[in-house]
Formats: structure tokens, C-alpha cells, sequence
């Protein structure tokens, strides 16, 4: 990945299919490096489809290279589709006044708001060619990979299932010691933090004691079903600390609540998403509390 952006690198999945061609899962990063590193990697195999787990640059900005020297059709969950089509008309900025943030720090919030989706236009227009839907069975002979419907981390991300091997492709739902970001896909009509809590329910049950997770960063992992308790515990525990803050506004709520790196290192597009989580758990708080 490209360097400041986050994990060293994000993860690229081949499966071999019975009629001898492959299937790329995230094909990752458009940058020059990475096209490479795929490239070598399928060498002169035949490319039977390209499967995005969600809309980021670093998972799915590598789709259009790849589909235009083989040819295979791009794809991804209808949910993030129809995300990719709010995007293209505009996401608007968040309302950096109302969430308190000191003036001093909004230039940077501003320009880290545009990161996640930049690439969604193009994406739309130029690279897809079909949409999945839950509990799909992809076109793979010899496997049945199944789609998994999984927003938090973007509203239509996708988790692949096959159950046969006990391999679940996590994209960036689960992440071996990384807590994803929520709500990083464009507008919703929901809570990304109640959708990932759902979510996290929706792949533990998965795991009956053999499932190896292949995530879409760091290095694939076992214990889906304890790593996924671990996450839901983080974000419920986070609920609590906010429910319990006695500050006024976003910010004064985030800047008292416990970060995994401590509050005075974030900025940009960590600063960000920690506000944006922050606003989310307040809307639990006070959807719990009737408000």
C-alpha cells in the first residue's frame, strides 16, 4: 500500500476453480508496485472473476487494470452498488461546526473526508460489471463460495464463505488485532455501529471450531467467532464510556473516551473516523434512551 496509508500492505486472494482458471478476491491498490505483485502472482493464468469486498482504493482500485488485460467481470454485494451511486452524487462534508471541532483542525477533517470513497465515480462508470446478493453461491466450479452481506466497515461490504474448505474472506470486517473503521463507505440510512454488531453476529455463527479467516490485511487467523465477541465487546464497551460522558459535544466526547493509541495522536482520516464513531455511539445512546 501506498506508504501513510494505514497497514503495510492489503491482501490479494487467488482461488483455483476445477476448470483450471482463478478468481481474484481484492485485487488490490491501482499504485504500479501492486499491479506487479498481482500480476506475478497469476502469472499466465485465466481469470474467471474479480471479487471486491468493498469500495476502498486499497482494496478495489487494482479491479480496473486487471479486468482490462483479462478481461474477467468485476463484482460486488448490490448494497454497496447502490452506496457507490450516493457517492457519485456527492458526499457531503460533516458538519465540523456542530461536532465542536477547535477551528485549527478542520482543514485537515475536510480533506480526510473525500479518502475513502474518491475512487467510487470511476469505479461505477468504468470498472463494474455485475452485483452479488446475500447468500449467493458464486460461479466457481469446484467450490461454493458463498456471499456474505456484511455493512459496518461500508455499507455493502461482503465476507465470501466456503464452507467446504473452512474459509471465510473477511475483506476488512475482521481483522486479526486491527479494529476496522465504521461507516466509511458514504451516507447511510443506518447505524453503521448497530450494522456491525449485526454483522459480527452474522459471521460468528459461521465458525463451528475449524474456520481460517482470510482477511483483507494483516495475516489470515483463527478464532472468527472469539476475535468477533472481542470486537463487539470493544464497541459496546465504547457505547458505555460515551452513554457516561458529560461532554457537550462531539468533540469534547471523543477527546475523554480511551483510544487504542491515545487521543493526541490522531489526525486526518484517524481523527476523522474516531469522531465519526463517536457521533454513531451518541445516536445509539440516545435511540436507547428514547431521545
Amino acid at each position: 500500500m501506498p506508504p501513510g496509508t494505514g497497514p503495510a500492505f492489503s491482501n490479494a486472494y487467488l482461488i483455483d476453480d476445477a476448470d483450471g482458471r482463478v478468481h481474484v478476491v481484492d485485487p488490490g491498490s491501482p499504485t504500479a508496485e501492486a499491479r506487479a505483485a498481482l500480476s506475478a502472482a497469476i502469472g499466465e493464468a485465466a481469470v474467471g472473476s474479480i471479487v471486491v469486498t468493498h469500495l476502498h482504493a486499497d482494496h478495489a482500485g487494482g479491479a480496473g487494470a486487471l479486468r482490462e488485460r483479462t478481461d474477467a467481470r468485476v463484482l460486488l454485494h448490490e448494497r454497496e452498488r447502490a452506496a457507490l451511486g450516493r457517492i457519485a452524487i456527492g458526499v457531503p462534508a460533516p458538519d465540523l461546526e456542530a461536532w465542536g471541532v477547535p477551528e485549527d483542525r478542520r482543514t485537515e477533517l475536510v480533506a480526510a473526508a473525500a479518502v475513502p470513497t474518491a475512487p467510487a465515480a470511476e469505479f461505477v462508470d468504468e470498472v463494474l460489471d455485475g452485483v452479488l446478493t446475500d447468500a449467493q453461491l458464486l460461479d466457481v466450479p469446484g467450490r461454493r463460495l458463498r456471499v456474505i452481506g456484511t455493512p459496518a466497515h461500508t455499507d455493502g461490504h461482503l465476507c465470501l464463505h466456503d464452507e467446504e474448505a473452512g474459509l471465510l474472506f473477511t475483506g476488512d470486517h475482521v481483522l486479526p488485532t486491527i479494529n476496522p473503521g465504521l461507516g466509511l463507505g458514504g451516507p447511510t440510512d443506518t447505524n453503521p455501529i448497530a450494522d456491525y454488531l449485526a454483522s459480527l453476529d452474522r459471521t460468528a455463527v459461521l465458525d463451528t471450531g475449524a474456520l481460517r479467516a482470510l482477511p483483507g490485511h494483516e495475516d489470515p487467523f483463527t478464532g472468527v467467532r472469539e476475535r468477533c465477541a472481542t470486537l463487539a465487546a470493544h464497541h459496546l464497551r465504547r457505547t458505555e464510556e460515551v452513554a457516561a460522558s458529560t461532554g457537550a459535544t462531539v468533540w469534547e466526547v471523543a477527546s475523554g473516551l480511551t483510544w487504542t493509541g491515545g487521543w493526541d495522536v490522531l489526525g486526518g482520516f484517524t481523527l476523522l473516523s474516531a469522531l465519526r464513531q463517536t457521533a454513531q455511539h451518541r445516536e445509539l445512546v440516545a435511540r436507547r434512551r428514547g431521545i
